[in-house]
């Protein structure tokens, strides 16, 4: 049995490659929204701890992690590699390649991007609800921010929350495409885009070419470093691997 972590677009595409060769598996995502996206399918939604996943790998006899988890969910990750240690399993990740765009100013972390967002008026922030708290922290009144999230109701009651009046949410599913991504940053007068490296998988090169169409700062916060025992880049390479595990 195979236990896939998603919640990104690459866990779904692996979801459709591990159903077109009838491999046996399941899929985790943390989000109403996230499950909403599968086609079905046998699907556990929720937050999983290490002791929440070793229940549930032992329960299904798992063999094997593919974990698919945003480049950012690093807690996800690490639960994940240290269940498969304590259980036997095999544990592989998929990694989106990076992508980094020359016009941008990257940063370490969301506290960071912060501080560096001070020096700009109408700040168009992209970089998910989980950090948002943090990063307006470090802002001033001057400061105005648009927050573009995914469209769960769960999400922008928590954008909301914090202080963010609904005209400046923008509830939608992405992709976005460079057209998109400038018309809505020119709508917002943006002078500044927070971004996390979400590579090109996750928009970050249209959203970098919308930038600089506008001549907008890019500010990007650099994707946390993780020790993965076993990373992959490509679903060929992915698929190999599975059929020598299984």
């Amino acid at each position: 049995m195979i236990m896939l972590l998603g919640g990104t677009t690459e866990g779904r595409e692996i979801a459709a490659l591990l159903e077109e060769r009838d491999y046996h598996f399941f899929i985790t995502v943390t989000t109403k929204f996230g499950e909403s996206l599968l086609e079905g399918g046998d699907i556990i939604r929720g937050k999983l701890n290490k002791d929440n996943m070793l229940r549930v790998m032992k329960g299904r006899k798992v063999k094997l992690i593919i974990d698919a988890t945003h480049p950012f969910a690093v807690e996800a990750s690490r639960n994940a590699i240290c269940a498969a240690n304590i259980a036997g399993a095999e544990y592989l990740r998929y990694e989106r390649e990076s992508f980094l765009p020359e016009n941008a100013t990257c940063v370490s972390d969301i506290k960071e991007a912060g501080e560096l967002s001070v020096c700009f008026s109408n700040i168009f922030y992209t970089a998910g609800s989980k950090g948002l708290r943090e990063f307006l922290s470090t802002l001033g009144q001057e400061n105005s921010v648009v927050v573009r999230i995914i469209p769960s109701p769960e999400i922008i009651a928590e954008v909301e929350a914090l202080g963010i009046a609904r005209e400046n949410i923008v509830a939608m599913k992405g992709p976005f495409s460079r057209a998109l991504n400038r018309a809505l940053f020119s709508e917002f007068r943006a002078d500044a885009v927070i971004s996390k490296e979400s590579g090109e998988k996750g928009g970050l090169r249209e959203k970098a070419l919308a930038c600089s169409d506008l001549d907008i700062h890019l500010i990007i916060i650099r994707r946390p470093r993780v020790e993965y025992p076993r990373t992959v880049n490509s679903y060929s390479e992915l698929m190999k691997i599975i059929e020598e595990i299984l």
